[in-house]
């Protein structure tokens, strides 16, 4: 260990932000959790070589995988995301002779049970099957009805019958189905009679039908749908005499607009390349048109990677300036944009892999300085930053195979000393960590197919003298291990297609004695078993994509001259399969690719007359068009990695100036623009791997033009917000989340490519108090069993009128935040502190002044997303002497999103106010109850803009209480019956007895109705809302009135068990208690302390004057981070020369 390892460092410093003028003054009263800084490093592989983790597929829970150790070849493998739950489930193939890899592969998980290919040896590649045990790890022969073995797959269920393509002597390859018996399997089709073959490929659960694509000579290879049986089984694409065609593929469903890359082979003199563009169609010839002609011209932008994230379209394309690197479209040429120039010029960074995680855009891309990298953007033009250079210097890690499980991002990646093994990410360069180094020292374990099965993270790596096999990991060392060596010995099962199948893993392995088959386990040696040969490759319609039930998907119509590679639409009948535009008319096509949805525009690369560009579709001819010409001439931009982050749309293009870089998109052709040069001038960083990762994104880039370094980056959409995200030392990729762990494939120079897992931030209640009037307004925090953790003043020892609290996530850090305002005497003054520090937050407005700074009857508070952009807003009311004026600040920027008057403007009494989803359209709806005079009236408005009439719904206008009843009510909002739709809870204020409801949002009925205290207490009761047992049940807070005590609670939402039961202060203090909940995250490591335990209450009271205190610019203020940085920084070179020294620090 470097000596400078010995000082923790935090993984976010935006938690750490506080200001330079007020000191850190907190009490500390309990230990707190922080993440750790070194990633854990699973090294499955320990010979020095690669695991090659692979076909990862989730089974409940655990991941199964293929890997290779090193010593037995390719087998199957579990993992629980420890090092110990990473085990070997059974080594198939123990064969001496020849490979000794049984090669899982196909896995894919059906109904819980894990079936695979493999090949043990002696019966050659087949169907396998895995419970996880060795025992239950078998073969599970795939029969026809003459019972015949066949070797399936592609297996897809429809309607509990597995669909499937097999070779056979009498039929070549055809589609077969199967009971989840496995046996009387029968032929669906002979589509090419006798022994030629269809090769169906990419079939499709699509609403209850299967589709796939088929070669039908002379018509070549068209879409196919089947009821199964072989009347039902009928062409539903045109023929055309051509064997090429316009090649839509990347096809991507964005909010209902189907998005391609298409083209031709007409402007290019590669005779396999297609210059091709965006398209866009709504399902009609009318309505399939080019979106952008991005690279403008007889060139193409060539987009690929097309990704929706959050209903935008992002892709990665060449527009001939700024090479290929990442756009976004939101279907308009306007709106085609280069997100960011990672690379400056026209090289570009290449970003691909484009992946959405939790709203974050993940991909792979190339700059010189780093190599090929993980980053990630947010789409706008300074939002792509680097993850973590896994592999520093200018060598790859080649972050690749991404999969998200359960929030955790899984990958492979090589960095350098692990080889090729499984990592995983939680998006931070912290939080990316090799899972299982499988097979140890400069070899990688190279994981690959990181799959989810039910919570257990499953993928293909090697280890030792392994060839490829699957591995499973729970994200620790003892966790990560060989599921099944299905070919044991050196050779190769080939383990690929890792699919999770209704908890079963599938996929797909050559092991010994039997050719390429479908195995499935269940993270088990004997639960991983044989369940169907497979055949040999094909080519196919590709990118089908079901776009709000029209199924839309790329066709190259081979045997005719009409038409190309074109988009299609199916609506599943034959008369309603039809091209949606003939973007490029004639023989050759328009090559749609990298099809993503983006709030249901379809974007995609497309090559029309403009080059290969950036398109988009609603489905119509008309609606399918060109977004922008990036590469204005006669190059193509060549889009690609779309990835929809948040509905912004990132890709990779190259612009002819700034080589391939990262790029975003609205839309619009003035909405399409490069967020970042990364490598500038006109190389290019090759963006790629752009991930969606927990809302942001991530994505590879390369920093050297001749170098090999990769490098994970993360963008905000904006130049400045995109760079590395981590240290110089390793890639993430292929991130998995399972429970509470990430998994990743890390790359570095100690350990190659292998899997790693990051202990993440867990869920931690904190139930928040602020008094009333009377003692110095104090501000207390309690975990969710009443032990307090720490409290402050934040308006200093001399204020006594009083705090009003809320809770949410502001800066969009995931830690919680508590949002005070001051009572009656302190004006309306706001401040918002980080949870953790106790300190003012940093990245999100933190101090100002909500009315006019000499009102002071008051503030009441609350906190919720209003506009959707992922932080949280503020949103305020008068108490009493202010009239019932409700305001709603933007919690990034302080300004007012909307304001209005909730009740007649001459009233005086105050307005109460609450936030909650109530119509489940996953926005913040603001609710309202007036104060002391103005009755139980409970209205609930349009947080993002209202002119005071209250929305339409059964629960958004009525009288909680008596309509007689004067003294106030207070409002909370939660979801206590778990229907998606944030609940009304109300309780009255002074005069009404701590009567607490519950209202249904769907139709006002009482979901509870009780007293939280003795009925004959009439000082009135407050209420707060917050899942305090994380069972996903909003549960209901109250503190008593003036004259009440303290006295805290915690009901269960769902049946008013008592949760906690506790007192927020002096047991007899009378004054009245202010209560808000809420859900935080706090880091789980536990490293030393990073300063001096702390003693004093916060004071956090201004010395300006309230006139000087502006929300439109709030001032950042200065953490002991920032202050230490350079002592960090020197420290490091102090290692380095104690390392040269030969000390062991």
């Amino acid at each position: 260990m470097a000596w400078l390892d010995l000082f923790p460092r935090q993984s976010e410093r935006t938690r750490l932000q506080e200001q330079k003028e007020t000191p850190l003054q907190l009490e500390t009263l309990e230990k707190r959790n922080l993440l750790s800084v070194e990633p854990m490093i699973i090294d499955i592989n320990q010979y020095s070589r690669s695991s090659s983790p692979r076909e990862l597929v989730d089974v409940d829970g655990i991941l199964y995988f293929s890997a290779n150790d090193g010593s037995i070849g390719y087998e199957l493998w579990k993992s629980d995301g420890t090092a110990l739950g990473t085990q070997l489930v059974k080594d198939i193939n123990t064969n001496p002779n020849g490979s000794r890899s049984s090669g899982p592969s196909s896995l894919i998980n059906i109904d819980g049970t894990l079936y695979f290919s493999a090949d043990d040896g002696t019966n050659g590649r087949s169907l396998w099957k895995s419970d996880g045990t060795s025992s239950g790890t078998e073969r599970a022969q795939l029969l026809a009805k003459d019972g015949t073995e066949l070797i399936g797959k592609e297996f897809t269920e429809v309607n509990e019958t597995l669909y499937f393509r097999a070779d056979t002597i009498g039929f070549g390859e055809e589609l077969w189905k199967v009971d989840k018996t496995l046996t009387g399997a029968e032929l669906v089709k002979d589509i090419l009679e006798g022994f030629s073959d269809s090769r169906p490929r990419d079939l499709l659960n699509h609403n209850g039908t299967l589709f796939f694509s088929a070669q039908d000579n002379p018509t070549g290879r068209e879409l196919w749908r089947t009821d199964g049986t072989s009347a039902g089984t009928e062409q539903i694409t045109e023929s055309f005499a051509t064997h090429d065609g316009f090649r839509p593929f990347s096809l991507t469903n964005v909010n209902g607009t189907l998005f391609f890359s298409g083209g031709n082979k007409i402007h290019t003199t590669d005779p396999e390349g297609w210059v091709g563009e965006l398209w866009m169609t709504d399902g009609t010839m009318e309505g399939t048109q080019i979106v952008k002609d991005i690279y403008s011209g007889s060139e193409s932008s060539n987009p690929t990677s097309l990704t929706n994230v959050n209903g935008t379209l992002y892709f990665a394309a060449n527009d001939g300036i700024h090479g290929v690197e990442l756009w976004k479209s939101d279907g308009t040429s306007e709106g085609t944009q280069l997100v960011e120039d990672i690379v400056e010029g026209i090289t570009g960074s290449f970003p691909s892999l484009i992946t959405n995680l939790n709203g974050n855009l993940f991909f792979q891309t190339y700059i010189d300085a780093y190599g090929e990298e993980l980053w990630r953007s947010d789409g706008t033009s300074e939002g792509a930053t680097i993850v973590r250079d896994i592999r520093p210097g200018r060598e790859f890690s080649s972050p690749s195979n991404f999969l998200s499980v359960q929030g955790t991002l899984f990958f492979s990646a090589n960095d350098g000393c692990h080889g090729i093994e499984l990592w995983s990410t939680d998006g931070t360069s912290e939080g990316t960590e090799l899972v299982k180094d499988i097979r140890a020292r400069t070899l990688n374990s190279i994981p690959r197919y990181l799959t989810n099965v039910n919570g257990t993270l499953f993928f293909s790596a090697t280890e030792g003298d392994l060839a490829r096999e699957l591995w499973r990991s729970d994200g620790t060392v003892e966790g990560t291990q060989l599921v099944k060596d299905l070919r044991p010995g050196y050779l190769d099962s080939s383990i690929k297609y890792l699919e999770n199948l209704n908890g079963t893993l599938f996929f797909s392995a050559e092991a010994e004695q039997y050719d390429r088959a479908l195995w499935r386990s269940d993270g088990t040696y004997e639960g991983t078993v044989l369940v169907k040969r497979l055949g040999g490759g094909a080519f196919n319609p590709r990118f089908l994509q079901n776009v709000n039930g029209t199924l839309f998907f790329a066709l190259g119509t081979a045997g005719y001259e009409s038409i190309g590679f074109e988009l299609w639409k199916s609506d599943g009948t034959a008369e309603g399969t039809k091209v949606v535009k003939d973007i490029v008319p004639g023989p050759q096509g328009s090559a749609p690719a990298y099809l993503e949805n983006v709030s249901g525009t379809l974007f995609f690369n497309a090559n029309g007359a403009e080059g290969e560009e950036l398109w988009r579709s609603d489905g119509t001819s008309l609606g399918t068009y060109l977004v922008k010409d990036i590469r204005p001439g006669t190059q193509s931009s060549k889009p690609k990695n779309l990835r929809n982050v948040n509905g912004t749309l990132f890709f990779s293009a190259n612009d002819g100036s700034h080589g391939y870089e990262l790029w975003m998109s609205d839309g619009t052709s003035l909405g399409t623009q490069l967020v970042k040069d990364i490598y500038p001038g006109s190389q290019s960083s090759n963006p790629r791997s752009l991930s969606n990762f927990r809302g942001k994104l991530y994505f590879q880039a390369d920093i050297e033009k001749d170098g090999t370094p990769q490098h994970l980056w993360t963008s905000d959409g904006s130049s400045a917000g995109t760079f590395i995200y981590t240290g110089p030392e390793t890639i993430v990729l292929n991130a998995v989340k399972i429970g509470g762990n990430y998994f990743t494939e890390y790359l570095n120079s100690a350990n190659g490519l292998e899997l790693a897992v990051w202990k993440l931030f867990e869920d931690a209640p904190s139930i928040i108090s602020g008094s009333e009037a009377g003692e110095a307004a104090t501000v207390r925090v309690f975990d969710e069993v009443g032990s307090e953790l720490y409290h402050f003043l934040p308006y200093g020892d001399g204020f006594t009128g009083g705090v009003r609290v809320a809770t949410g996530d502001i800066n969009g850090d995931g830690v919680l935040d508590i949002v005070t305002a001051a009572g009656p005497g302190g004006g309306p003054h706001l401040q918002v502190f980080d949870s953790l520090s106790g300190q003012l937050i940093t990245g999100g407005v933190n101090n100002f002044y909500a009315y006019h700074p000499l009102f002071n009857g008051g503030v009441n508070v609350a906190v919720g997303d209003v506009n959707g952009d992922g932080f949280d807003d503020i949103i305020t009311g008068t108490d009493a002497g202010g009239g019932p004026h409700v305001k709603v600040f933007n919690g990034q920027t302080g300004a007012v999103i909307t304001e209005f008057f909730a009740y007649n403007a001459s009233f005086t009494g105050g307005v109460r106010v609450a936030a909650g989803d109530i119509n489940g359209d996953l926005l913040a709806e603001i609710i309202t109850s007036p104060g002391v005079g103005g009755g139980p009236h409970i209205k609930v408005f349009n947080g993002s803009f209202s002119t005071g009439v209250p929305l339409p719904g059964a629960a958004t206008n009525f009288y909680a209480y008596d309509p007689n009843f004067t003294g106030g009510v207070f409002v909370a909002a939660g979801d206590v019956d778990g229907d998606g739709k944030d609940d009304i809870i109300t309780s009255p204020g002074a005069g009404g007895g701590p009567h607490v409801k519950v209202f249904s949002s769907e139709d006002a009925a009482l979901l509870q109705n009780f007293y939280a205290y003795d009925p004959g207490f009439l000082g009135g009761v407050k209420v707060a809302a917050a899942d305090i047992n994380l069972d996903n049940f909003a549960d209901i807070i109250t503190t008593p009135g003036a004259s009440g005590g303290p006295h805290t609670r915690v009901f269960d939402g769902t049946n008013l068990a008592d949760l906690a039961n506790f007192y927020s202060g002096a047991a007899g203090n009378l004054d009245g208690l202010f209560i808000a909940a809420g859900i935080g995250l706090v880091p789980i490591e536990d490293p030393a302390p990073m300063s001096a335990p702390l003693s004093n209450s916060v004071s956090a009271e201004s010395n300006e004057s309230p006139e000087a205190i502006t929300i439109e610019s709030p001032t950042k203020k200065k953490s002991w981070y920032e202050d230490t940085e350079a002592f960090f920084q020197s420290a490091e070179e102090i290692d380095k020369v104690f390392q040269g020294l030969g000390i062991k620090t």
